[in-house]
């Protein structure tokens, strides 16, 4: 039973399928292609010729006439003597053609063993007749038996070598067919091999990065669709190997920010602990700061992480951005007060409403601003403004309304502003808190942004300061707020 249940089993099992790859794909393409073209052509052919020679012998049926004329002169003689004699007296002489005197008809007369002895064209006088022309006569018979052979046809005469027309036609037919066979395979294989060339670079490649090697790329050396799709392979390896990198460099970043406020808040701790320090305000107040700083990153790490996977919740309304800059300045006056910067707003006499999330545009804002303010010299200026601007040119939509922050600070390097909103990204290579915060306040602000339908950009020049602009979509006028 069990071996009875196993057989049944293999049996069930669909056979594996032959693994071709693309060339040879393509190989078996042309090849089904030529061969149907190439067999097609060749029984078109076949049935033309054939149909071509039985209209031929159906027209001149007449020669039943001729065979009962020659077997009453074979009877009458007892041999083929004087035959020429007798097809020369006929009404029309040698070629005739009772349905068309213009039309000569060819005619070859042989024995019973095959042995031409009267023909329209005298140089096949004892010749053998062929297997081709046996098969075409009209057999002369006396007293039920056949003494010769008569072979009429306007392609009688005519011959290619040793082989009639119509034969030689059709061998001429294969033998161009079998070289246009020969040559579409060659042409095939050509193209299949420059068809199937890139598909193999780029299944290599992608077995390579498969295997972890993001540096591949393939060559673009094709037109049309296989360039598209090789550009598009080296830009998402690109890709791949960019987000590879900023994974390796966020795991190293969020290490490099837990190192040091855990290490103050370790060693503050085992003082407290050894006695070597007391228990007051003054060295209990370093542990609760690093604990707060801990707490910031944790939930900056926590809403960037909400923003990216798009769960977190946007309370949105209707809101007046006149009304956020003025707060905005407001709650940050003093902190710019303080290292001597000037806070400038400038805004235009009305503008209109957006529906957003007050406390996250303001939280972008926060974030922009506590970045201008901490490369601002002292004596600078943060100007905040609004407008709203057109689409850009060629581009259809609506009017966005656009939100800048621009400073007089030091600016931001070339090669930095590819990854200024790069999680923990900060200019400075040593990447010490000295010089800002934790890395992801431009970060998060990019996320809050373009859950609003919005972009955000940067353009700065080193000396002359930084302008951090971000965009939101207008309401629509027929909206019912």
């Amino acid at each position: 039973m069990k071996r009875t249940s196993r057989l049944r089993d293999l049996m069930s099992r669909p056979l594996p399928r032959p693994d071709l790859g693309f060339f040879w794909q393509l190989i078996t393409a042309f090849t089904l292609i030529t061969a149907l073209v190439g067999g097609g052509m060749v029984l078109a052919g076949r049935a033309a010729f054939k149909r071509l020679d039985s209209f031929v012998h159906d027209r001149f049926s007449t020669a039943g006439l001729w065979a009962d004329r020659l077997a009453g002169h074979h009877e009458e003689s007892g041999s083929w003597e004087g035959v020429d004699a007798l097809i020369a007296d006929y009404p029309c002489g040698p070629g005739w053609a009772p349905w068309d005197e213009e039309w000569e008809m060819e005619y070859i007369l042989a024995a019973a063993d095959g042995t031409v002895i009267s023909a329209a064209n005298s140089d096949r006088l004892g010749h053998t007749l062929s297997r081709w022309e046996k098969k075409r006569t009209t057999p002369i018979l006396v007293d039920g038996q056949q003494v010769g052979f008569l072979f009429l046809s306007p392609f009688a005469h005519i011959e290619v070598g040793s082989l009639p027309v119509l034969e030689q036609a059709l061998r001429s037919f294969l033998i161009a067919g079998t070289a246009i066979a020969t040559g579409s395979l060659i042409v095939g294989f050509v193209l299949s091999r420059g068809m199937s060339r890139p598909l193999v670079d780029l299944t290599r490649a992608t077995r390579s990065v498969a295997a972890g090697d993001l540096s591949v790329r393939v060559p673009v050396r094709h037109q049309g669709e296989v360039r598209e799709l090789t550009v598009a392979f080296n830009k998402m390896a690109a890709e791949l190997a960019r987000a590879d990198a900023l994974r390796r460099n966020m795991t190293a970043d969020v290490a490099h920010e837990l190192r040091t406020p855990l290490s103050v808040i370790q060693g503050k701790l085992e003082g407290v602990l050894d006695g070597v320090y007391p228990t007051t305000p003054e060295h209990l107040e370093p542990i609760l700061e690093e604990t707060e700083l801990l707490s910031h990153l944790v939930e900056d790490l926590r809403l960037l992480a909400l923003a990216e996977a798009g769960q977190l919740a946007l309370e949105k309304h209707p809101m007046d951005v006149s009304d956020l800059l003025h707060d905005t300045q407001v709650n940050f006056g003093p902190q710019a007060a303080d290292r001597g910067i000037t806070l400038a707003l400038d805004l235009p006499s009305e503008l209109p409403k957006i529906t957003a999330d007050w406390r996250r545009i303001s939280q972008v804002l926060g974030n922009l601003l506590t970045n201008a303010l901490r490369h601002t010299p002292q004596g600078g200026c943060v100007t905040l403004s609004a407008a709203v601007v057109p689409p850009p040119a060629g581009e259809g939509g609506k009017s966005v309304m656009r939100v800048t922050v621009a400073d007089t600070g030091i600016g931001i390097p070339p090669d930095d502003l590819p990854y200024i909103f790069e999680r923990f990204w900060r200019g400075e290579r040593s990447r010490s808190r000295a010089g800002g915060g934790t890395g992801l306040g431009l970060a998060i602000a990019k996320q809050l942004v373009e859950m609003h339908g919005g972009t955000i950009h940067v353009e700065s020049t080193p000396g002359q300061g930084s302008k951090f602009w971000f965009t939101l979509p207008t309401r629509p006028k027929t909206s019912n707020y």
